[in-house]
């Protein structure tokens, strides 16, 4: 699979980081979907159908990235589908949650360069 044959969707409040790393899979070749919040996150995951998802935790409206992974896993079309964490929160107990609920890797963003990011992701869909 080429990176040009390879939808992410990024669920990122920040309007900020989310262009930056929008802009950042798209210049190594990905197809991005983008959602502000939970609520549409986990519309569009069932709509786009993306190869992965990148996640925040802390998500405006009802449905924060926790909620969005346990109503994912619920849903035998979507329940596979990749997800990785990128967020803010850094302890232990969150971490944790994340991965129990089905996330397949962790980001934390002050650690973590958009380069790095686009490159990791990269290694998980080989």
């Amino acid at each position: 699979m080429s990176n040009g044959d390879t939808k992410i969707l990024i669920i990122e409040d920040d309007q900020f980081l989310l262009n930056i790393y929008a802009t950042a899979f798209e210049k190594d070749g990905f197809k991005v979907v983008t959602s502000e919040n939970g609520e549409d996150g986990l519309e569009q995951i069932r709509k786009n159908k993306p190869d992965i998802i990148l996640l925040d935790i802390m998500l405006p409206g009802e449905t924060n990235g926790l909620d969005l992974l346990e109503e994912k896993s619920k849903d035998r079309d979507i329940a596979k589908i990749p997800v990785m964490i990128l967020s803010n929160l850094e302890d232990d107990k969150t971490i944790s949650e994340g991965l129990k609920l089905g996330a397949n890797g962790y980001f934390i963003k002050s650690q973590s360069t958009p380069d790095d990011v686009v490159r990791n992701i990269k290694t998980i869909i080989k």
